[in-house]
């Protein structure tokens, strides 16, 4: 009886709680029930920022700290928003980063174009978008006024405004502040108002070629030692290669890089420089023989050795590039002592002569007269960061050019392309020094070349490889050609090669005929006669020729500023 009755109780406080909850209204965006009033205490209404907020009289949510109050991670400055404390900011604060803080740099550029770019413009030249609709222009941060402030003085003046510029402390955190100042010192030093900024010289290019470029792309501009690790690296002595680039693409191509191989110097040098190295980079001619590159090798010591195939990867202090890094995690770091111990030098040695794992290239057909156990020696003097090797020093001067040039009429281009073969292969290869101007055509050939090299790399460079030698695939397709091969160049009529374009030849060369119009046909074989043997040099690369060329590029780049200007206004 009592069971019963206990059963009868709880069925009925079950049933009524059910009720109870069935007869309150349940937002169903909460996770529970609220049957009481005072359950609501817990949730308080919310605000936007921005919301008109009736619980104050102002209607403000977002309220003024109080005086005094200092935000979580800052501390306090001991300035006021006057002159002469901007002056005394100046000579007692100090940027805590620097330019060797990638990150700082990254986050500093966002800073300024998402804070600083709609009134100062994306340069810093005081042309942001508000100021063709009547803002007053601010002044050009690049100025030498400007430039010459401490970093200290332009935090005071982010931190509490100067004139039309107001504060921007309450958007910005201190670290934020000093991250803006970091990217605008990189453009006050990138960007230099025309005819301010020095002019940069051939032996300071010859230097920056040789300390930044030379690691992967050789003292010589072939690119021959990384080729088997990065194939499509490539190679400046190459007509092909120098014709189916414009100055503004190398200049592109050195600010911004392409990653993860090829770094981007932007900020890293200046613009006169990077464009120095675009032209220094067109002085490269015609492609080195095997033998004179052998005779070279036989005489390096290895010092030498090491600064020609070993410091792309390893770098000067053997610690290994951290740009290649990313890239060959494998590099290893010849300074720790635990990997110095666990290689023997009969290890080292066979990794030497035979390479090692996907990257470390063999080098028995590199060292000439230098023994192995002599490069074993020369590692093993990195460790604990006792050795740095310097970067090899400027090739020196070689002998004249030999007698007669390669010079293409303006009106040849077309009649050169139409005949049976440009005359570029009977002439003699160059010898001395390998950084000379390559003789390039010009006029509508240069052109069609142009044209060509972009057709090439879209159907023909998987096969063909990007120097025109068929390397890559020549064990699966021995008929491959090579454009290179001055002999095969005699051997084809320009006519027999637009027909093996079009219609292809034998099983493995594909018609393209529903690919390319004809034109373009012909452009592409005017590209495959620039793969043709070197060709002989033109006099050395002088002063004076280099700061013309630099003056060229440099106009070339203030009209296309100039224009691009016109057309975001």
């Amino acid at each position: 009886m009592r069971g019963l009755f206990l059963n009868v109780t709880l069925a009925v406080l079950v049933a009524g709680t059910c009720a109870i909850g069935l007869s309150v209204d349940r937002d169903v965006t909460q996770p529970n029930y609220r049957p009481l009033v005072e359950g609501q205490m817990a949730y308080s209404p919310a605000y936007d920022s921005f919301d008109r907020n009736p619980n104050f009289a102002d209607g403000l949510t977002l309220r003024t700290p109080p005086a005094g109050t200092i935000a979580r991670g800052e501390l306090p400055l001991p300035y006021k928003a006057t002159p002469d404390d901007a002056v005394r900011a100046g000579l007692e604060l100090r940027n805590p980063f620097t330019e060797q803080d990638e990150g700082a740099r990254i986050r500093g550029e966002a800073v300024f174009s998402n804070f600083c770019r709609v009134c100062h413009g994306p340069l810093g030249q005081g042309d942001g978008p508000v100021t063709p609709g009547g803002f007053p222009a601010p002044p050009s941060l690049l100025t030498d006024r400007i430039a010459k402030l401490p970093d200290g003085h332009i935090f005071h003046v982010l931190t509490y405004g100067q004139g039309r510029m107001p504060s921007v402390a309450p958007q910005l955190t201190s670290g934020d502040r000093w991250r803006a100042i970091l990217h605008v010192r990189q453009l006050q030093q990138y960007y230099k108002p025309p005819g301010t900024a020095a002019p940069v010289t051939l032996a300071e290019v010859t230097q920056l070629f040789q300390q930044n470029c030379s690691a992967c792309h050789g003292s010589d501009g072939t690119g021959i030692a990384m080729r088997k690790a990065l194939p499509n690296i490539p190679d400046f002595t190459s007509l092909a290669w120098q014709v189916s680039q414009t100055e503004i693409a190398l200049v592109n191509q050195i600010d911004y890089g392409s990653l993860p191989l090829m770094p981007a110097f932007r900020y890293k040098l200046t613009r006169e420089q990077i464009q120095g190295l675009a032209v220094f980079i067109r002085s490269f001619p015609g492609r080195t023989t095997g033998s004179a590159a052998g005779n070279a090798v036989t005489q390096m010591s290895p010092v030498s050795v090491y600064q020609t195939y070993c410091f792309a990867c390893h770098n000067t202090t053997g610690t290994g590039d951290p740009n290649m890094k990313k890239s060959m995690p494998e590099i290893p770091d010849f300074t720790l002592d635990t990997w110095q111990k666990s290689r023997t030098d009969a290890d080292l040695s066979q990794s030497i002569l035979q390479g090692k794992g996907k990257f470390m290239l063999p080098m028995k057909d590199k060292l000439g007269a230098v023994n192995a156990s002599d490069m074993v020696a020369l590692v093993r003097k990195f460790k604990d960061g006792k050795q740095i090797i310097p970067l090899a020093a400027p090739l020196p001067p070689g002998p004249p050019p030999p007698e007669g040039s390669f010079a293409m009429a303006p009106d040849a281009g077309k009649a050169a392309v139409e005949s049976k073969v440009v005359p570029l292969t009977d002439l003699p290869k160059p010898v001395g020094d390998l950084r000379r101007p390559a003789p390039t055509p010009s006029g509508e050939l240069a052109a069609r070349i142009r044209t060509g090299s972009v057709i090439f790399s879209q159907f023909c460079l998987v096969c063909h490889s990007p120097d025109g030698t068929g390397r890559l695939v020549r064990v699966a397709m021995p008929p491959i050609p090579d454009f290179t091969n001055a002999e095969w160049q005699r051997s084809k009529q320009d006519s027999e090669l637009l027909v093996s374009i079009l219609e292809g030849k034998g099983k493995l060369m594909p018609p393209n005929n529903s690919r390319v119009t004809r034109d373009q046909a012909r452009d592409l074989v005017a590209f495959i006669r620039s793969f043709g043997p070197a060709q002989p040099m033109q006099a050395a690369l002088t002063d004076s020729d280099f700061d013309k060329s630099v003056r060229r590029l440099q106009q070339q780049f203030e009209q296309l500023e100039s224009e691009l200007k016109k057309l975001n206004h």
